[in-house]
C-alpha cells in the first residue's frame, strides 16, 4: 500500500515548493527595453544623413529665392521647413488637384524624382513675368501650354539651382522629363515605398506657396552614402578661378534702376492744373546742394548734376554713410 503522508508532510512539501518559485522568479533575466518601430513608415535615413540633405536644402533655399527675387522684382523668401520620410502612395494622396508636378530625371541616376510647385505660385509667376503684379490670384486652374513654357525657364533654373546645391556630393545633371497636373497620372515608384519628400515655403510680401521635392529612396540611396563625409564641407569649398569669374562678371552684369533726384515740392491740384510751358517751380533745395542718387529704389550716393558730351549727367560726390542710409529708409 502506498504510503499516506502526514500534515506534518505536506506543509514540508508545500513549503518547499514555494521556496523553488521564489528562486526562480527571483532568478529571471531582466527584461529588454521596448523600442516602438513602425514598419509601415521605416526610418531608413540616418539622423547624419537628415542633417547633410538639410544643409544641402538650405543651400538650394537660398540661392533659388535670391534668383526669384531678381526675376519677379520683388522680396522673395524661401524656407525649408521639413524632410519628412513617408510611403509614395501617402506623399500622392496629399497632393492637390490642379498641381504642377515636374519629373525630373537624370542620365546618372535610376529613377525619377518629384518637384511640385503650387498652382497658385505658378500662375503667380507668369502673370508677374507677363508685366503684371504680383496679387494673390482667386482663381486655380491648370496651366496652358503657353503657361507651362514661361515656366519652364523658372523651373530650368530651380533644377540647376538644385545641381548646384549637390556639386560637391554628387552631380546630379537633372532636367525636366515631363509635366502633369493630376497626380493620379504620376508614379514613378511603387505605392509602399519610402520617399523623402523636403517641404519648402515660398513667401512673398505676407502669401506663402508651398513647394516640395520628393526623392523615392531607391533614388536617393547612392546620394546619401557619401553625405556623412562631406556634408560639412558643403557651401564652404573655396571657389576656382573660373567659377569666380563667372560669378563676378554675372554680378557686374546685373542691371538696377539708377536715378537722380533734383528736389521736391508739393502743389494743389490747381495750381497744377493751370502749369504751362515756362512756369517756374520752386523745389525744396539749393543749386548748389547735393543731389540724392537712388539704386534700386534706395539711396545709395551723393552727386552733382552737369553735362557730359551734350547730355545731362551726374557726378558721384560722396556714397552716403550708415546714418544716412538710416534716415532715408
Amino acid at each position: 500500500m502506498s504510503k499516506i503522508l502526514t500534515q506534518d508532510e505536506i506543509d514540508a512539501l508545500l513549503r518547499n515548493v514555494s521556496a523553488t518559485e521564489t528562486v526562480q522568479v527571483e532568478e529571471e533575466a531582466p527584461k529588454r527595453p521596448i523600442h516602438l518601430y513602425d514598419f509601415k513608415h521605416p526610418d531608413r535615413i540616418s539622423k547624419d544623413q537628415l542633417r547633410a540633405l538639410r544643409t544641402i536644402h538650405d543651400a538650394f533655399a537660398r540661392s533659388f529665392g535670391t534668383y526669384l527675387s531678381g526675376s519677379l522684382r520683388t522680396l522673395v523668401d524661401i524656407n525649408l521647413l521639413s524632410i519628412d520620410q513617408a510611403a509614395y502612395s501617402e506623399y500622392m494622396l496629399s497632393l492637390s488637384v490642379p498641381s504642377c508636378i515636374y519629373i525630373v530625371s537624370s542620365a546618372k541616376l535610376k529613377g525619377s524624382v518629384i518637384l511640385e510647385i503650387s498652382t497658385e505660385f505658378g500662375l503667380m509667376v507668369v502673370d508677374r513675368l507677363l508685366g503684371g503684379t504680383e496679387a494673390r490670384i482667386n482663381t486655380v486652374r491648370e496651366l496652358t501650354v503657353i503657361e507651362q513654357s514661361i515656366m519652364s525657364r523658372v523651373v530650368d533654373s530651380a533644377l540647376s539651382t538644385l545641381s548646384e546645391a549637390w556639386r560637391n556630393v554628387y552631380d546630379l545633371g537633372v532636367y525636366v522629363e515631363s509635366f502633369e497636373s493630376n497626380p493620379q497620372f504620376v508614379q514613378i515608384a511603387p505605392a509602399s515605398e519610402t520617399a523623402a519628400v523636403i517641404s519648402f515655403d515660398i513667401i512673398i510680401r505676407d502669401t506663402s506657396y508651398p513647394m516640395n521635392i520628393c526623392f523615392p529612396y531607391f533614388v536617393l540611396d547612392p546620394l546619401i552614402q557619401n553625405l556623412s563625409n562631406s556634408w560639412a564641407n558643403v557651401g564652404t569649398k573655396r571657389l576656382k578661378k573660373r567659377e569666380f569669374e563667372e560669378l563676378y562678371n554675372r554680378v557686374r552684369l546685373t542691371e538696377l534702376p539708377f536715378t537722380a533726384q533734383l528736389g521736391s515740392t508739393k502743389l494743389n491740384m490747381k495750381d497744377y492744373l493751370t502749369l504751362k510751358v515756362g512756369d517756374v517751380i520752386r523745389l525744396d533745395q539749393r543749386t548748389d546742394d547735393p543731389l540724392k542718387v537712388w539704386v534700386d529704389g534706395k539711396v545709395k550716393f551723393w552727386g552733382t548734376p552737369g553735362i557730359s558730351k551734350k547730355k545731362r549727367a551726374i557726378r558721384i560726390a560722396r556714397r552716403i554713410n550708415n546714418l544716412e542710409e538710416i534716415v532715408h529708409e
